[in-house]
């Protein structure tokens, strides 16, 4: 293996033995738990990166903007960590703050938007998605010189 991101994916599978009638169709688990982690939401991660690679819509020296409160702000940390993108997250206290913490372990950036005593709420939500979408455009005025 390369490097951690060879782990998303190849994880095991388990049969189920006791659980499925006697003519039942087999049933396999995978064990996405054992991701790096821990989280199915590293296999969108790294697709969401590699999809944006793949397209050119990511270079080299881009950067990543996402809005969330959770598993996935933690797996694209990782996957933007190991390939070296900056991660800039839009979040909100209303999410744990152990998610949070692990996103800023892994080097993201957060911007923390303010919600209505810890609750999320559409408003929230709106006010998240115009934060990145704003964060988003300065990156790109940064990027073609118009700053």
């Amino acid at each position: 293996m390369r490097d951690i991101l060879d782990r998303i994916g190849n994880t095991s599978l388990l049969a189920l033995r006791h659980i499925v009638p006697e003519n039942g169709a087999r049933v396999l688990l995978k064990l996405e738990s054992e991701n790096p982690t821990g989280s199915m939401k590293d296999r969108m991660a790294l697709a969401m990166i590699c999809a944006a690679e793949a397209t050119g819509r990511l270079r080299a020296g881009g950067s990543v903007v996402e809005y969330t409160g959770g598993s996935t702000g933690v797996s694209l940390a990782l996957v933007c960590a190991v390939k070296r993108y900056p991660l800039h997250i839009v979040t909100s206290d209303a999410f744990a703050r152990e998610k949070l913490e692990h996103m800023k372990a892994f080097g993201a950036k957060l911007q923390i938007v303010r919600s209505d005593s810890g609750r999320m709420t559409e408003k929230l939500t709106r006010d998240m998605v115009e934060a990145a979408r704003i964060h988003r455009l300065r990156d790109w005025r940064i990027l073609d010189g118009s700053v």
